[in-house]
């Protein structure tokens, strides 16, 4: 060509082929404050976003390097790419985490609840499958009890047991092994499993 494309132009144009690529952070993020830029995922994570299919996926990285902006587009991709992915589940430790994650899915389209990709904490999703709220107490004797009651409820007929056809988990360095086995019993062999964390914390 006779001319030359700048980086922000080649993001653009990247953005407009390629949608899933395209990230609309949330209006109170610091990060809005340039509205004229167009940001996307960087070349390592839009592959990592297309290319997370069926079986058991494993996202490591540091704090910042966008695992959670992967996550929420896969959200959106897994549904277009497999049309038997019905009801994906995304789930983090962090209450506050899953607020920033609703916006972001909001802002790319993605619908939410249970007819489009839920998003709940990990304790309100134990409250969905013992069907009864949970006490919020600072004894960690008591959220083992919880997690092992939720254990519990899904080895019987329960209509949670491998209910998703997709789980994201961020942050999954949170998370115990009593606690993975409660995810991994709301998915079947077949389903869609990605875990991000960060190893370093």
């Amino acid at each position: 060509f006779p001319f030359r494309l700048s980086g922000g132009d080649l993001d653009k144009l990247r953005s407009c082929i390629f949608p899933i690529v395209k990230i609309r952070l949330p209006r109170d993020s610091a990060a809005m404050q340039q509205e004229e830029t167009v940001r996307v995922l960087d070349q390592d994570q839009e592959n990592l976003a297309r290319t997370f299919g069926p079986g058991r996926s494993l996202l490591l990285g540091p704090s910042g390097s966008g695992k959670t902006l992967i996550l929420a587009s896969q959200a959106w991709h897994l549904p277009r790419a497999d049309g038997h992915v019905k009801r994906i589940l995304f789930t983090c430790f962090n209450l506050s985490l899953t607020g920033y994650i609703r916006r972001l899915l909001s802002k790319k389209g993605v619908p939410l609840g249970e007819n489009g990709v839920e998003v709940l904490p990990f304790y309100h999703l134990c409250e969905k499958i013992l069907g009864e709220a949970i006490e919020h107490k600072e004894s960690a004797e008591y959220y083992d009890m919880v997690i092992a009651e939720a254990l519990a409820r899904l080895d019987g007929d329960h209509p949670l047991q491998r209910h998703y056809d997709a789980i994201l988990v961020d942050e999954g360095q949170d998370f115990s092994q009593d606690m993975a086995q409660v995810i991994l019993k709301l998915l079947p062999p077949c389903g869609t499993l990605t875990v991000a964390m960060d190893e370093n914390q």
